[in-house]
């Protein structure tokens, strides 16, 4: 016996219900966890090895105190940190460098995808109009005024906040005047430089320190001890591994005069500057670009749903339950495709030499000595249950439409 019109719209509202809880939920859970194991990291003191949890809003430390007769933490240690110390050692940009754009608007995206799960439970079309067009003037004056505006950065969703401040090391107040372009900026930058740092290098300005490493390297004294002067003089990483090298070189020449030592090193550092290629300067600039095109890009997409809904409702009603449905899709692609940028845009400082590599999206991998694993966590299950839901109340509204 076929249902009721009121039946059915009964039902499709109660499932619609249940996908806008679920979205909610999953916006707070980990949807994704990746582990690295190794014979450094006993099973005794990290039985989970070094693990993180990714969220649609941040990437998060997966590891738990340890409490054993072995080991006693006062606290978990942060994995997140730690992974991005083993990471750096193979050229592997640090975990924030990944998806900022998509974490930062995030709660923007998700509000929308349950605006449209509740706009496709409406049964009457002008209702669903309506409510698209209320609810995206709301939307777009919440993104503005967080990304845009002065201290836009309270209104962010509290998780992005804790995993930009635990990252940065900063507290509430050295924040609280961002606006989310300058979070996204801020954040980013610090990613790329803190163990990489790939800013235009002017050459000329720190040859004249080569008489420094001329001193320390004839009289046998330490580089180490060279750092502090170096590094008050500007010099980044890339150049400090060039003064280094010149350092060595200079050990093994001894008779290499002050001409032969300046050339020597503005080669090297030339060399060195032209293979960095794209500065931090310029990634950050086309990240605050690309975040600018986003912005834009979440507003015409609500345009053209409202006015979609009003000129060709029979297809547009239907974007609205198979957009969240393909949830699941949007995820995994977002996270293969950072993880191929993480592994093919390895830096050339980086300790170990190795090939630009895929890593592994989903089971268990191999880097150097590392095992890697990468599995979905209870969050994916929910995106997973919320699309079963969305398809249910979909095929409902299918058949009272035949």
């Amino acid at each position: 016996m076929p249902l009721s019109n009121s039946k059915q719209n009964l039902i499709i509202g109660t499932l619609s219900l249940v996908a806008l809880g679920l979205l909610i939920s999953i916006f707070y859970t980990p949807v994704w966890w990746v582990s690295l194991k190794a014979p450094q990291y006993p099973d005794a003191a990290f039985p989970q090895g070094i693990r993180i949890h990714f969220h649609v809003n941040g990437v998060f430390n997966g590891c738990q105190k340890v409490e054993t007769e072995e080991k006693y933490e006062e606290e978990a240690l942060n994995c997140k940190h730690e992974m991005d110390a083993i990471n750096h050692y193979v050229g592997m940009y640090p975990i924030a460098a990944g998806a900022p754009i998509e974490r930062a608007v995030s709660p923007f995206v998700f509000v929308l995808l349950g605006l449209m799960v509740i706009a496709f439970a409406l049964p009457n079309n002008k209702q669903r109009i309506l409510l698209m067009g209320a609810g995206s003037l709301l939307i777009s004056g919440w993104s503005y005024s967080t990304l845009y505006t002065e201290g836009g950065i309270a209104t962010q969703s509290s998780p992005y906040r804790e995993d930009l401040m635990s990252t940065m090391q900063l507290t509430p107040d050295e924040i609280s005047s961002w606006s989310g372009i300058e979070a996204i900026q801020a954040s980013y930058e610090e990613s790329l430089a803190r163990y990489f740092p790939t800013i235009a290098v002017n050459c000329e300005s720190y040859a004249s320190k080569m008489t420094y490493v001329d001193l320390y390297a004839s009289q046998g004294r330490p580089f180490d001890e060279l750092n502090d002067l170096l590094v008050n003089a500007g010099a980044t990483s890339a150049v400090m591994s060039t003064f280094h090298e010149l350092y060595k070189k200079i050990q093994k020449n001894p008779d290499m005069n002050a001409d032969q030592q300046q050339r020597a090193f503005m080669q090297r550092c030339e060399l060195m500057s032209n293979k960095i290629g794209m500065t931090d300067v310029e990634r950050t600039e086309m990240m605050i670009t690309i975040t600018h095109i986003v912005f834009f890009g979440l507003l015409g997409a609500m345009a053209l749903l409202v006015i979609g809904l009003w000129k060709m409702e029979r297809i547009f009603k239907w974007v609205l339950v198979l957009v969240p449905m393909a949830l699941p899709l949007f995820f995994i692609m977002d996270y293969a495709g950072w993880l191929w940028w993480f592994g093919h845009h390895l830096s050339e400082m980086g300790a170990f030499t190795v090939k630009p590599f895929m890593p592994t999206v989903f089971g268990v991998g191999k880097v150097a000595q590392f095992s890697t694993y990468s599995y979905p966590y209870y969050g994916f299950g929910l995106i997973m249950l919320n699309s079963v839901v969305l398809a249910a109340a979909a095929l409902i509204r299918l058949k009272s439409s035949q």
